[in-house]
């Protein structure tokens, strides 16, 4: 393996399932849905101007890839 890969972190990195569920409250209760209106984007005229910018200049794909990325991350607990 490269020296660089290893230097960025782009390695296998071990998991365990049992120690991720742990901490868990209540590791049998079901997943909640929630609708992308439940996580609305915050609201001002900074918000709005990057919006505007990035749907201007961000090939479509990029864009909603982005905004997954961005809805993701608020669901963490």
């Amino acid at each position: 393996m490269s020296k660089t890969i290893e230097d960025n972190g782009w390695t296998a990195v071990p998991r365990s399932l049992e120690k991720l569920l742990a901490n868990r409250k209540n590791p049998k209760s079901k997943a909640t849905p929630l609708q992308v209106s439940d996580l609305p984007l915050p609201s001002s005229p900074i918000v709005d101007s990057i919006m505007k910018h990035a749907k201007d200049h961000l090939p479509e794909q990029t864009f909603s890839h982005s905004m997954r990325v961005f809805y993701f991350g608020m669901l963490m607990p």
